[in-house]
C-alpha cells in the first residue's frame, strides 16, 4: 500500500507502490512500443502543407523489473520527470499521418535485471524503495541508494535515461566508443535525432528506426565542457548556426558557452564563467545580439548522491533573481540585472530593440512563478494522485532590461516588468519558429493550467484525494493562446471526456500571411484512457481541424519538435 505521510508542505511526496499505479492516469504508466510505422486513422482534413515529422519524447516505463523470475519487487519510478524515455514519431505527407515509437532507454532495464537494482538519475523518491523494504537494510547495495547516475568510461547508447527534448542531429566528433551502434550519418540533420536532458548527456537516435546509436557528454565536443548542469533547452540561433547552454564544473564554477553546430564537427566558440553560485535552470534566453542567463533562486547541493534531485535543489527565499547579459559574438559578460525573487522553468522568447531615446533595451518573456518551491515538486506521482493543494500555475511575464548599451558590470541594474498576461495559466510555451528573436511578435501557445478541470474524463488525477482540491482534473487542463498586442487570450478545452492535452507545437502555413496562420499540434487521451489522439487546432481560433488516432497511449512527456521537409524521415 502507498505510504501516506501527513504533509506540512503544499505538495505530497511519499512512495506509491506498483499495485497502486492503477489509480494513476494511463498517460503516467507503462505503455507499449509501436516499432513498425503504421498508418493512422484520421478525421477531418489534414492540410497537405503540414509536411515533415513531429518528434515527441514521452515516458515509456514507470516500473522496472529487478529480476527475470520475479524474486525481487519491481522498482517504481516516482516522478513525472523520471519515466524511462520513449521517442514518438508522426510523419506527415499528402494529408496522411503515420506513427511509430520506441523505448530509447532499454539499457536501463537490462542493467536493472543484471544488478538487481535500477541505476538512473531520479528527481523523485528512490525507485528502489521496495527493494529496501524486502531485505535487511544493512544488506542493501550502495548502488541501489544512488539517485544520480554517473557513468564512467564507455556506455551503451541506451544505458542512460535521456527523456526531455528531441532535436535535429548535429555533427559530432569521431565516435571511438566500441559500444555505439550503427554508423554516424553524413547528414545528421535529416538522419539523426539528438535527445537532451537536464544533465551532461546527449543521446543520438536513428531518425528512421528511432533506435539509439550513441551516447556522449558535451566533453566529447570539447574537454572544456566536462562537468554537470546543462539545460534541456539550449537556445538555437538558426541564422548563426549556434546553440547556447550552461555548465557547472567539478569545482562548482558556473559558465555559459556557445557551440557552432554548422561546422563538422560541432565546436566550442566560447565559454564564460559567471560570478554567482551554481543553480538549477531548465532553459536560457537570447536576443538577436545577446545571451541572457537567468539565475533561478535554487542552488544545487549534490554532496549527497543518495538524495533525490528535488531534495538537492534548495530554494533561496531571500535571494534576488539575477539576469546576466553576454554578447553572442564573443561571450563577453557585459551587464548584470536583478529582480525580486521569482523562479521560472521555461523561457518563451526575447529580443533587443532601440527605443525613441536611442537606448538599446532587452525584452525577455518567461513563464514565471512566485512560491517557496518549484513547480516540479508538485509532479511527484504521489502528488498527482493525492494533491496536497491546487497546482501552481505559471504567468506569462515580459521583463525589460533597459539601456543595455549603458550598463556596466560596475553596477547591478534593475529588471522591470514591461507586460504580463493575466487570467490564464501558461506553461510549456511555444511560438512560431521564425518569430524567434523578432521584435513585436505577438502569439504564445501553451498548456493552460496544471490540474485543470477535464469534464467527463474517466481517468482523472487526484484519486487518492478528497475530490475537492482538484475536481475531475487532468495533469494538463487545456491549450491557451495569448496575444502580446491586445493582452488577451483564448483557450481550447478537449471535449467528450478527452483530456490532458500536451505541449502545443505550432506548424506554420508556408503560404500564410499572418503570424498565426498554421496549425497547433497536441495529443490528448480518450475518455476511458485506452488510446491517445493527435489533434490539429487552427492557429487562429484553436478550433479542431483534424485528428489522427494513435494505436497506443501516449505516456506524457515534456517536449517535442516539428522538423519540416517533405519525405524527411517518412520512409516507405
Amino acid at each position: 500500500m502507498a505510504t501516506f505521510v501527513e504533509s506540512s508542505k503544499p505538495y505530497n511526496s511519499y512512495f506509491v507502490e506498483e499495485k497502486d499505479l492503477k489509480y494513476v492516469p494511463p498517460y503516467l504508466r507503462d505503455v507499449p512500443e509501436t516499432n513498425e510505422q503504421v498508418k493512422c486513422v484520421t478525421k477531418g482534413i489534414w492540410p497537405k502543407w503540414v509536411s515533415g515529422t513531429l518528434m515527441r519524447v514521452g515516458n515509456g516505463r514507470m516500473t522496472i523489473p529487478l529480476s527475470d523470475d520475479g524474486s525481487k519487487p519491481s522498482a517504481v519510478l516516482q516522478h513525472f520527470f523520471d519515466g524511462l524515455g520513449m521517442l514518438h514519431k508522426f510523419s506527415f505527407i499528402n494529408g496522411e499521418v503515420k506513427y511509430q515509437s520506441r523505448l530509447t532507454s532499454a539499457g536501463v532495464l537490462r542493467a536493472a535485471k543484471k544488478n538487481g537494482y535500477v541505476s538512473t538519475t531520479m528527481f523523485g523518491l528512490n525507485a528502489n524503495t521496495p527493494l529496501y523494504r524486502a531485505q535487511d537494510p544493512c544488506q542493501a547495495l550502495l548502488g541501489a541508494q544512488q539517485s544520480i547516475w554517473s557513468p564512467h568510461g564507455d556506455v551503451e547508447p541506451d544505458e542512460g535515461n535521456i527523456n526531455v527534448v528531441p532535436r535535429r542531429g548535429i555533427y559530432l566528433p569521431k565516435d571511438n566508443n566500441p559500444l555505439s551502434r550503427g554508423v554516424p550519418s553524413d547528414n545528421p540533420a535529416t538522419d539523426e535525432i539528438l535527445v537532451g536532458t537536464d544533465f551532461n548527456m546527449l543521446q543520438v537516435c536513428d531518425a528512421a528506426t528511432l533506435e539509439p546509436k550513441r551516447m556522449i557528454t558535451y566533453a566529447a565536443i570539447d574537454p572544456e565542457l566536462a562537468g554537470f548542469g546543462i539545460c534541456s533547452h539550449p537556445p538555437k540561433d538558426r541564422k548563426l548556426g549556434t546553440n547556447y547552454n550552461y555548465l557547472i564544473s567539478a569545482e562548482g564554477v558556473m559558465s555559459v558557452f556557445a557551440l557552432n553546430t554548422n561546422c563538422n564537427p560541432t565546436k566550442l566558440l566560447w565559454k564564460t564563467a559567471l560570478p554567482c553560485p551554481p543553480c538549477y535552470i531548465h532553459s536560457l534566453a537570447m536576443t538577436q545580439n545577446y545571451v541572457v542567463f537567468i539565475r533561478n533562486p535554487f542552488h544545487m547541493d549534490v554532496t549527497d548522491t543518495t538524495k533525490p534531485l528535488l531534495e538537492a535543489m534548495v530554494y533561496e527565499a531571500d535571494v534576488k533573481t539575477k539576469f546576466f547579459v553576454l554578447r553572442k559574438a564573443d561571450g563577453g559578460l557585459i551587464a548584470e540585472y536583478e529582480a525580486p525573487n521569482f523562479m521560472f522553468f521555461h523561457s518563451v522568447n526575447g529580443y533587443d530593440f532601440v527605443d525613441e531615446s536611442g537606448n538599446v533595451n532587452i525584452y525577455i518573456d518567461l513563464c514565471s512563478y512566485v512560491s517557496g518551491h518549484g513547480p516540479y515538486n508538485e509532479y511527484s506521482i504521489s502528488n498527482i494522485i493525492d494533491p496536497a493543494a491546487p497546482f501552481m500555475d505559471g504567468t506569462l511575464i515580459r521583463y525589460e532590461l533597459a539601456a543595455i548599451n549603458k550598463a556596466t558590470l560596475a553596477k547591478i541594474e534593475r529588471v522591470t516588468v514591461a507586460q504580463a498576461i493575466e487570467g490564464v495559466a501558461m506553461e510549456l510555451p511555444r511560438i512560431r519558429k521564425d518569430m524567434s528573436m523578432k521584435p513585436g511578435y505577438r502569439y504564445v501557445y501553451a498548456t493552460g493550467g496544471n490540474g485543470g478541470a477535464s469534464p467527463g474524463t474517466e481517468v482523472p488525477i487526484g484519486r487518492f484525494g478528497t475530490g475537492i482540491k482538484v475536481v475531475q482534473a487532468a495533469f494538463f487542463g487545456s491549450i491557451a493562446k495569448t496575444d502580446w498586442l491586445t493582452g488577451k487570450f483564448i483557450k481550447w478545452q478537449p471535449e467528450d471526456g478527452e483530456s490532458c492535452p500536451c505541449e502545443p507545437i505550432f506548424v506554420a502555413n508556408p503560404n500564410g500571411t499572418e503570424e498565426d496562420d498554421g496549425v497547433v499540434l497536441t495529443i490528448v487521451i480518450n475518455r476511458k484512457g485506452t488510446k491517445s489522439i493527435l489533434i490539429a487546432l487552427d492557429g487562429k481560433d484553436l478550433k479542431e481541424v483534424a485528428r489522427a488516432d494513435m494505436p497506443q497511449v501516449y505516456a506524457l512527456g515534456p517536449h517535442g519538435s516539428f522538423i519540416e521537409g517533405e519525405g524527411m524521415y517518412y520512409g516507405p
